[in-house]
C-alpha cells in the first residue's frame, strides 16, 4: 500500500500567492510537482488564485527567398490620425449664419405661436385616442363573434350524421 503525503492546502495556496514555484513546494512536502500542479489547478478553477500561465512565444521562420508565402500578413502603416472639425486645433470648416436681430425676434414668435398651439394638440390626441380605444373594442367584438361562428359551425358539423361528411361525391 502507497503511504499519502498530507499536504496542507491552504499553505500551499498561500506559497503559490508568494509566487513559489510547483517543484520547490513539491520538495518541501516530499510530494511530486504533478500533485502541487493538480491543487494549483483546483485554485485556479476556484478563483482563489490567479491564472499565471503566460502565451509561450512562437518563432517565425525566417523566409526563404524565391518562395512565395501566399497567407504571409504584412502589417500596414498606421494612418496619422485626421483633426476632427470640434478640436481645439482643428479650424472650423464652416461658419454659423449669423442672424439679425429681427430675424431671432421673428423665431421666437414662431415658437411661442407653435407652444400656444400644444393645447389644441392635446386635445386632438384625446380625440383620436377615444377613437382608437372605441375602434380597438369593435375589433375585439368582431373577434367574439366570429369565434362563437366558428364554434356554431362546428357543433352544427358534429350533429350532422356522420355520413354526410365521410361520403365522398
Amino acid at each position: 500500500m502507497a503511504r499519502k503525503a498530507i499536504v496542507d492546502r491552504e499553505i500551499v495556496l498561500q506559497l503559490l500567492k508568494e509566487g513559489k514555484t510547483s517543484q520547490t513546494i513539491a520538495n518541501q512536502y516530499g510530494v511530486s510537482r504533478q500533485a502541487i500542479d493538480l491543487y494549483r489547478k483546483q485554485f485556479v478553477t476556484g478563483r482563489l488564485l490567479p491564472e499565471t500561465r503566460s502565451a509561450k512565444p512562437v518563432m517565425a521562420a525566417e523566409p526563404q527567398p524565391g518562395i512565395q508565402y501566399p497567407y504571409r500578413h504584412i502589417p500596414e502603416p498606421i494612418p496619422e490620425p485626421k483633426p476632427t472639425p470640434y478640436s481645439a486645433s482643428a479650424t472650423p470648416t464652416r461658419a454659423l449664419p449669423t442672424l439679425s436681430l429681427d430675424q431671432m425676434v421673428d423665431l421666437i414668435i414662431q415658437a411661442f405661436s407653435a407652444l400656444k398651439r400644444v393645447p389644441e394638440l392635446e386635445t386632438e390626441i384625446a380625440k383620436t385616442r377615444k377613437s382608437y380605444d372605441a375602434l380597438l373594442q369593435q375589433v375585439e367584438q368582431l373577434q367574439i363573434r366570429e369565434q362563437k361562428r366558428k364554434e356554431q359551425e362546428a357543433r352544427w358539423i358534429h350533429a350532422q350524421s356522420p355520413g354526410i361528411i365521410t361520403d365522398k361525391q
